[in-house]
């Protein structure tokens, strides 16, 4: 029953947005998604900008309702759950946004933005808080003086190692990343990326990993979703190579790539 109580089960989520003006149609960002995430295995949902996916991330992590549909976690609709219970899944399901800048509140130094999730969502004493920050960044490769800085005073390579980190310090099941890496340049990339590989085998954590990057997706994943005008068009799994695609929308994808990526499998 273990394996059960940890899935996330997504079923016909839409997510609708009203038009302004006479004789308009609702946007419709999300359209009769639906899929399962298992413990302890990695996925990536790949489509361009526009196709959905940030607002799909945002109804996993119970910051947007859905319109229509349900996403149960722990056997339970997360719209329906108590307070305890969306604290336990916040907990539980951490997201990790593409602008780490701007999800690193300025006004705070980086040991306060780690801080606060372990202090709200977990039930640790504060001399074991400041001990999980420091082997978490340890984990991450971040020197101990960033502690004492502020957002702007890191590189964009280091303001994303946080994200990451303030995402695992709360041991969660599962992280959704949503375009995480997409701004760093390939090389502090490809490190990232790594080492969320390295993590995700030791903890045994799912992971999202949302993306318009193909290449991205194969390196992260074996189970991937193509999603494109808010519909799942295509899933792989034991996708391992650009010969495990067939749909055309997936072909057009891979044909849009550059001719040498940093990644490989």
């Amino acid at each position: 029953m273990e394996e059960e109580y940890r899935m996330i089960v997504v079923e016909h989520l839409s997510r609708k947005y009203p038009c302004l003006g006479a004789n308009k149609k609702d946007f419709i960002s999300v359209n009769d998604v639906s899929f399962s995430l298992l413990p302890n295995t990695s996925y990536a949902l790949v489509g361009e900008s526009g196709s959905g996916k940030s607002t799909l991330s945002m109804m996993l992590s119970a910051i947007i309702p859905p319109s229509n549909g349900t996403i149960h976690f722990n056997n339970k609709n997360i719209w329906s759950m108590t307070k305890e219970e969306i604290l336990i899944m916040r907990k539980n399901v951490q997201l990790v946004l593409q602008d780490s800048s701007g999800a690193l509140d300025p006004r705070k130094t980086i040991i306060d933005s780690l801080y606060e999730p372990l202090h709200k969502l977990c039930n640790l004493t504060k001399s074991e808080i400041y001990s999980t920050i420091i082997s978490t960044l340890v984990k991450m490769e971040l020197p101990e003086s960033v502690l004492s800085k502020y957002p702007h005073e890191l590189s964009g390579g280091q303001q994303s190692r946080v994200c990451i980190a303030r995402a695992i310090c709360v041991e969660p099941k599962y992280i959704i990343f949503d375009e995480s890496v997409s701004g760093l340049d390939a090389t502090v990339r490809k490190k990232i990326l790594d080492l969320l590989i390295e993590i995700r085998k030791q903890r045994k954590i799912t992971y999202l990993f949302i993306t318009h990057n193909i290449d991205v997706a194969l390196y992260m994943a074996s189970h991937i979703f193509v999603m494109k005008g808010g519909k799942i068009i295509e899933e792989i799994s034991n996708a391992t190579s650009y010969d495990s695609f067939h749909g055309e929308y997936s072909r057009e994808l891979i044909a849009s790539l550059p001719p040498d990526t940093p990644y490989g499998r």
